[in-house]
Order: structure tokens, then C-alpha cells, then sequence
């Protein structure tokens, strides 16, 4: 439920909104997906990929915990944080310009903390902490009752 309705609606909002900067500008062949079958495919990929990442990382936490293998847990979490934070890194800098692919390759675009792209991308970071902080808490609650059980 919380990929459905939490993660995955970020990812989609900056892919659909800013398809150049979602992608670190390698390629602008993401920009237009009208009357482009493969574009809409690869938007369509993109959601399912971000859901069942999360899934398999939800199952494999599950089977971690089951076995007693909390500190695995621990580091699975810490490298995901770093594989999601790795496309940053590689390509340092490049994600502090908004634009087209053309726009950014040929200098152009407008700075990562100008409106309306700052705006959108803190609205939708701020509605993922949000919804990871009450998901968090919900499976906190449903685990502690069904510990009591």
C-alpha cells in the first residue's frame, strides 16, 4: 500500500514533471511519451520496478528478521540508501540544473532551487516523509499487537 501510494507517486511526479533531471540527463529520449509507445512503456517500467524493489526489499527485511539476522537488516537498509543517493554522486552536480535535455546540455535551464521544479520537489519529499513516518508507525502498531497475540 505504502509503495502504491507513497513512493511510487514520487518517482512518477518527477519523471512525468521533469523527465531530463529525473533521469541525470543521459538522454533526452524520456522527454516527450505522446504517440511514443516505448516512452510510455518505459514510464509504465519505471512504476513497476520502484514497487517491486520495495516489495523485495520489504520480503527480504521479513526473511532477515525471521532468521534472527537483524543487523542485516540494518546494512540492507544503509546500502539502499546509498545505491538510491549513487546516481547523485555519479553524476555530481548535473542535478543542480533543471531543464530539457537540450536546455542542460547546451548550458541552459534554470537552478534546482527555483520554482516551480524546488516547489514540486519539496511538496513531494515532504509527502514521502510523511507517508513513510505514518506507514512506519502503522507496522509498528500492527506488530506490537500481533506480538501480544
Amino acid at each position: 500500500f505504502y509503495l502504491a501510494c507513497g513512493f511510487v507517486p514520487g518517482g512518477m511526479f518527477l519523471l512525468i514533471g521533469w523527465p531530463a533531471w529525473e533521469c541525470m540527463y543521459t538522454s533526452g529520449w524520456a522527454e516527450n511519451p505522446y504517440n511514443r509507445p516505448l516512452v510510455v512503456g518505459f514510464y509504465i517500467l519505471f512504476m513497476l520496478v520502484m514497487m517491486v524493489l520495495g516489495n523485495v526489499g520489504y520480503i527480504l527485511a521479513h526473511h532477515w528478521y525471521q532468521k534472527g539476522k537483524d543487523k542485516w537488516v540494518i546494512w540492507g537498509s544503509i546500502i539502499g540508501i546509498c545505491l538510491t543517493l549513487l546516481p547523485f554522486a555519479l553524476r555530481w552536480g548535473v542535478w543542480l540544473t533543471v531543464g530539457t535535455f537540450e536546455e542542460v546540455k547546451n548550458g541552459g535551464g534554470y537552478s534546482f532551487w527555483q520554482p516551480p521544479f524546488f516547489y514540486g520537489w519539496l511538496a513531494i519529499m515532504s509527502y514521502l516523509g510523511i507517508t513513510m513516518v505514518i506507514t512506519g508507525l502503522l507496522m509498528k502498531k500492527k506488530a506490537n499487537r500481533l506480538a501480544a497475540n
